[in-house]
């Protein structure tokens, strides 16, 4: 599609390449935080609770809900599954017992980790595939549209990765 076509005929054009492409993405995205290297059954959401406490720390219950787009139900049940797995536990909150903590256990993190060296390396093929001179246009795209996508749920959290 040529740029001297108008406007709204390459937004059709890209909307429907979007359209396209967005299933092929999620279902791709999962296959690569896909715990089956660790001989594991995780979820897909599972996994995105692991990989974000590993990342950011202990967090309040309702940030993670918020943080992973969840209902907090959704949360709690997915919390709940890795906590009978010992690899998150729940504490209350000194000074507001109605707040509850999540964090990885120290099983936890061994599971989080080992899920990011999969997912680096599933990463790693695939920018691979992509020009070097084209990958920093590639990042700062990709960083646009997730918090694009992600304004709507509330604040983002500032990565952790300064900008070039």
């Amino acid at each position: 599609m040529g740029h001297n076509q108008p406007l709204s005929r390459r937004i059709g054009f890209y909307l429907e390449k979007l359209e396209w492409l967005g299933p092929i993405l999620v279902r791709g995205l999962g296959l690569l935080s896909s715990a089956e290297a660790l001989e594991q059954s995780f979820s897909f959401s599972q996994v995105m609770v692991l990989q974000t406490l590993h990342r950011a720390g202990p967090m309040k219950m309702t940030e993670l809900a918020r943080f992973l787009g969840l209902s907090k139900p959704n949360a709690t049940g997915l919390v709940d599954r890795l906590v009978r797995r010992s690899l998150v536990r729940r504490k209350r909150s000194d000074e507001d017992r109605r707040v509850i903590f999540v964090a990885l256990t120290p099983g936890g993190r061994r599971a989080a980790e080992r899920l990011a060296v999969t997912s680096r390396e599933g990463l790693t093929a695939l920018m691979k595939r992509i020009p070097a001179k084209d990958l920093d246009a590639f990042i700062a795209t990709l960083e646009q549209l997730a918090l694009g996508l992600a304004e709507s749920a509330g604040p983002v959290p500032r990565s952790p990765v300064p900008r070039r």
